[in-house]
């Protein structure tokens, strides 16, 4: 891989990180930013995305392509979020997806700190959620940032599942 990308990539998550506030151990700002400069020479798959990684878990696929379908994942959530709720999907879903994905690479450091890793890309790029409902979704998804502007204007993001009949 160039450098010169993973320089750039790197000074991205940094940018992220100065904008978050998010304290990330240096395990993950390196894996970070090997993986955007990674996706900076690859075209980013989002599409049928949860049907690949079902398929990938149902026949236990290799470590490696768990990683790398965990990782387009993770880009999605953090780069192409609008164009996945134009897909019918919601954040927490896709989250969740990457989550499983990296949990089932044994990447397990990557698996508990997604959705920081995503507020840390979604802020470096500019991409952070706007609007309530956004917002919402966002923590529902575990970004403790979304979570803290709802709290700031006094809005809880409850879990959507009904609790009555």
């Amino acid at each position: 891989m160039q450098d010169a990308l993973v320089a750039a990539a790197d000074d991205l998550v940094g940018d992220g990180i100065r904008e978050t506030g998010i304290p990330l151990s240096d395990t993950l700002r390196h894996y970070m930013a090997i993986t955007i400069a990674r996706f900076m020479r690859e075209q980013v798959r989002v599409d049928r995305l949860t049907i690949r990684v079902v398929s990938a878990m149902d026949r236990r696929a290799a470590p490696a392509e768990m990683r790398a379908l965990a990782d387009t994942c993770l880009i999605a959530c953090s780069i192409f979020e609008k164009r996945l709720r134009r897909a019918g999907g919601s954040l927490r879903h896709y989250s969740g997806l990457g989550q499983t994905a990296y949990g089932a690479a044994a990447l397990t450091e990557q698996a508990y700190s997604f959705p920081h890793m995503r507020d840390v890309i979604a802020a470096a790029t500019g991409n952070p959620p706007e609007g309530v409902r956004d917002l919402i979704d966002a923590a529902r998804a575990g970004s403790s940032k979304a979570a803290d502007r709802l709290a700031d204007e006094g809005v809880i993001a409850f879990p959507t599942q009904k609790f009555f009949h």
